[in-house]
């Protein structure tokens, strides 16, 4: 159990939890069944073992084995951050023995108690209002409110029971009626971020007024992991099961969930020679042909602004006469399964049009979606045996990545596209739910064997790619943002965070929450779409941006609009990099019209910050005050408007404590501002 209180230390909250966390007469940190008993009373008389070891400066690697009469093993891989209170850990299972293993089930990776705060009414049973509070986001369903900020507050008397959470339809961060798989319980001034990682179906529960075994103190326990796991495991065969994060913290929520986000920048964010790989500002298109693509980049170099990546997304691939090319049809969905490229538009594959992109200072990439396939394609007739699903047309099928031969053979299908098409970011989308096809190939007595094979391949297939192409940056889109769990971010960006964006009444409104609400958990993303204004563009920035070359086009026959465009892309090149760096909402995180949204960036160690604010549609204030935080309260700072040029020099304790003033005389008006320090005082 990790205990209530800002003392002692999260850090020594953790060591001391680890001291006996993983022990078998400790009280363990997952629970499963096996042969009908729980395994709290199985493990305590196996045979144990315990490894630690250094993985790097900042983590220590903990292995710890249970291995039972009938050989059954158990194994908990942990990694202890030094650099971070926070501890991960992963669950497997290895059938060591020479027959069939008892049935496994109700397998729970997470299954930790928090305790929580104590009374704080004499005499009765009543908590304070909001002394308990649990803190997540919904998931993405091409809707406003994708990634909404959302909170429970869990108070004595009105929550008794338990509380249910999990994905929908096999994508772990789907539908706004699922939710992210991240949360963050907050027991007056200290608290508990947990997260689980699985690229399939998870669920967790939250039992309200649990009791640790072995102790008086009461509370909240968590439990989860992948629902429904029935299975026997056959000599020799193991498996794994979703991963767990677990961070303790004391102080504030934001300054807790900015101590994740540098979490997740260092471990869970891809790198490139030790250095965190930089999200693009993009130009995108669609398939159309060679010339049409050369045509386009030419339009690019020409309109001056600084695009890093040339994106060709869907409809590239297809037999000769298709309409893939064409944007409006949905030939380019009714044809995934063509892995190839169409030979009358690119008579010379894509690598003309991705030495033309190097050869402008522009990363190359393209859009794949391998693990789906519609039935027909040659993918579902070469290698029928590779698919998931109902075989009928039109039907959407689902790669078998859990089986060796498929794996390898779409292993070398995308690497083999990587080398010869000179591809720099790989696109990966991933446009079907997979839970029906998974459960419904499940062999008797087997539940969920196919999902975990799947999910395994699917880590062990990305895992690859990054080794066979060193440089090479993988693309996370899943419909947008519906695959952004924690595993799956740490070897790959989000260049798309929601398909919300393709629809052409997607509001800033929508966007600007977006910023806030997955920035709690997955620091830095990008969205795309068109920019209508300033307003439009401010509300979608981050550190990656995407543009389509259709409004560059349109910009280069229009010179104040070109002029307009430029402006807006040197405003973002100012704040880029602070994305990665704190990020404290000013406001409440909504999607009502008649609200301000506000947020700061703030990069501590340059003592650089900016402040980006948003007067909505409706909203009838005209002014408000910002209390800024993270700021060097001895500096003096200049804060300056990025609109009018207007500066101020303030001290970082005045700004923290009186406040930043900001008027916006108009609805549906922005404020960018700069804090960069300032010698003058």
């Amino acid at each position: 159990m990790i205990p209530f209180g800002s003392t002692p230390s999260p850090r020594e909250k953790l060591e001391h939890w680890l001291e006996e966390a993983l022990e078998p007469t400790g009280q363990l940190p997952f629970s499963f069944r096996y042969g009908g008993s729980p395994s709290a009373g199985l493990l305590r008389t196996c045979a144990f073992t315990k490894e630690v070891r250094a993985l790097d400066a900042g983590a220590d690697r903990i292995t710890a084995a249970y291995q039972l009469a009938d050989g059954l093993q158990a194994t908990v891989q942990c990694t202890y951050y030094k650099d971070t209170p926070a501890v991960e850990w992963s669950l497997s299972f290895r059938n060591n023995g020479g027959k069939n293993s008892a049935v496994l089930e109700h397998v729970k990776p997470l299954d930790l108690g928090v305790e929580y705060s104590p009374f704080r009414t004499a005499g009765t049973q009543q908590y304070g209002a909001h002394d308990n509070i649990l803190y997540y986001s919904g998931g993405s369903d091409c809707k406003a409110d994708d990634f909404l900020p959302l909170q429970e507050i869990l108070h004595y008397i009105s929550n008794k029971g338990s509380m249910h959470f999990g994905s929908l339809n096999g994508r772990p961060t789907s539908g706004s009626h699922g939710c992210f798989p991240y949360f963050n319980l907050k027991t007056q001034d200290c608290g508990v971020i947990l997260a689980l990682a699985w690229g399939g179906q998870w669920e967790l529960d939250l039992q309200l007024q649990a009791r640790e075994p072995g102790s008086s103190a009461a509370c909240f326990r968590f439990s989860g992991g992948m629902p429904g796991t029935r299975l026997f495991l056959l000599p020799g065969e193991q498996i794994s099961t979703p991963r767990v994060l677990v961070m303790p913290w004391s102080g504030e929520v934001d300054d807790a969930q900015n101590s994740f986000r540098r979490h997740m920048l260092r471990r869970h964010h891809p790198h490139i020679d030790g250095r965190p790989v930089r999200l693009p500002v993009s130009a995108t298109c669609w398939g159309t042909d060679e010339q049409d693509h050369l045509r386009q980049l030419e339009l690019i170099e020409r309109s001056g602004l600084p695009v890093d990546a040339y994106w060709i997304d869907a409809g590239w691939y297809g037999k000769p006469g298709t309409h893939c090319n064409e944007q409006t049809s949905n030939d380019w969905s009714d044809n995934v399964g063509y892995h190839e490229h169409d030979p009358l538009r690119y008579p010379d594959g894509l690598r003309p049009v991705s030495d033309r992109a190097r050869a402008l200072g522009m990363k190359f990439l393209l859009w794949f979606e391998h693990e789906r396939a519609v039935y027909g394609t040659p993918a579902t007739l070469e290698h029928p045996e590779f698919f998931l699903g109902e075989r009928k047309k039109g039907a959407h099928l689902i790669l078998n990545l859990g089986d060796p031969k498929a794996w390898q053979w779409m292993f070398n299908n995308i690497s083999t596209k990587i080398t010869d098409y000179g591809i720099d970011i790989l696109r990966v989308d991933h446009n079907v739910d997979p839970l029906a096809a998974w459960e419904a190939n499940d062999p008797p007595g087997r539940h969920g064997i196919t999902q975990i094979r799947c999910v395994e391949g699917f880590y062990r297939l990305w895992d690859a790619l990054l080794e066979r192409h060193p440089g090479l940056v993988i693309d996370n889109c899943a419909s947008g943002g519906r695959r952004l769990e924690f595993e799956a971010m740490g070897r790959s960006v989000a260049l798309f965070r929601t398909d919300y964006s393709c629809y052409t009444d997607n509001s800033p409104t929508g966007h600007q929450m977006m910023t806030c609400g997955l920035g709690k958990w997955v620091p830095v993303s990008s969205p795309g779409g068109s920019f209508s204004d300033r307003y439009t563009f401010r509300s979608m920035m981050n550190q990656g941006i995407s543009i389509s070359v259709g409004e560059i086009e349109a910009a280069l026959n229009d010179p104040d609009r070109l002029a307009e465009l430029r402006a807006m892309f040197a405003e973002l090149e100012r704040v880029r990099d602070l994305y990665a760096a704190d990020l404290y909402p000013l406001t409440n995180v909504t999607v009502c019209n008649r609200d301000w949204l506000a947020y700061e960036l703030c990069d501590p160690a340059k003592n650089r910050a900016a402040v980006v604010c948003f007067r909505r549609e409706e909203c009838p204030f005209e002014a408000s005050r910002f209390r800024l935080k993270g700021l060097r309260p001895a500096s003096a700072y200049r804060v300056e408007d990025a609109g009018s040029g207007e500066t101020v020099v303030r001290t970082g304790r005045s700004l923290m404590e009186e406040g930043l003033p900001v008027t916006l005389g108009q609805p549906r008006s922005s404020a960018l501002l700069y804090i960069d320090p300032d010698a003058s005082l």
